[in-house]
């Protein structure tokens, strides 16, 4: 084969299979054992654009690949369908964006953090949360309650007569249970009773502790009466002026408790004075 028909086999070889057909065409095993045999380049490139030759001449080859000019995704095959372009990786495209990571497309937004949606915003009061005024007449009362408590046990411990020792008795069981109706009322208004007693109240204990006798009842009385006034005091404010209305109506429930209570006291130190 002449130089010249060899070139122009050449050119019709690579219009059928391209330069990258030939370069395979040329490493089958066929091709390699024929280079094997004729040891020169020219012969086996003759073998090659004989086959070419022949190739060309049979009608059952295939033709050159046709190419969709509507297929714009260089690269992919002509029958792939068209996939929308996801320009997120690893998200559907029908997926809808959520510019808040963690948190749900429909989830409503909260504008405090930390806040519950319901809590109420500054300067609103819940509905089971107490006034200041409320709250200053629940640590109050609850001191008064606990004291009338610790007195009244060591008035039986330690008083001379038998009223003394009946009426503490009475003041340890009726504030008893007085104290355990308000610790009720309050663990619903987010409040807690104070579970100490003050400096004062502590050194008022301590004082009648050394005391004996007679002068232990005369000084418990005295002590009776200025805690049940400054309860009565408290109590009728609360019952006039509080704004909960169930620690209203527990103050006027048990406001003539503490008038008896008084009233009581009273007599103990008339009867003490007769002759």
């Amino acid at each position: 084969m002449t130089s010249l028909n060899r070139k122009n086999l050449f050119k019709k070889l690579v219009t059928v299979a391209g330069i990258a057909g030939v370069s395979s065409l040329i490493a089958v095993p066929g091709f390699a054992e024929l280079n094997r045999q004729t040891h020169g380049f020219n012969q086996s490139g003759d073998r090659v654009f004989e086959l070419a030759d022949n190739d060309l001449n049979d009608p059952n080859s295939p033709g050159p690949p046709v190419t969709d000019p509507n297929n714009n995704n260089p690269g992919g095959s002509p029958n792939t369908p068209n996939t929308p372009s996801n320009n997120t990786p690893g998200r559907s495209p029908n997926t809808p964006t959520n510019n808040t990571p963690g948190r749900s497309p429909n989830t409503p937004t909260n504008n405090t953090p930390g806040r519950s949606p319901n809590t109420p915003r500054g300067g609103e009061t819940s509905p089971n949360s107490l006034s200041s005024k409320d709250r200053t007449f629940v640590m109050q009362a609850g001191q008064l309650g606990m004291l009338e408590v610790e007195l009244g046990r060591l008035a039986v411990q330690r008083g001379s007569s038998a009223s003394v020792k009946q009426y503490g008795q009475e003041m340890v069981e009726e504030h008893t249970r007085a104290n355990q109706e308000l610790m009720q009322l309050v663990m619903q208004k987010q409040v807690e009773l104070p579970t100490e007693m003050t400096t004062q109240n502590t050194a008022l204990m301590e004082r009648l502790s050394g005391l004996s006798g007679t002068s232990f009842d005369t000084a418990y009385k005295q002590a009776m009466i200025e805690s049940h006034n400054q309860a009565i005091a408290l109590f009728q404010a609360q019952s006039q002026q509080g704004q909960d209305p169930d620690l209203k109506a527990w103050a006027t429930q048990k406001l003539p408790n503490l008038q008896a209570h008084l009233q009581m006291v009273n007599q103990m130190l008339a009867d003490t004075s007769k002759p």
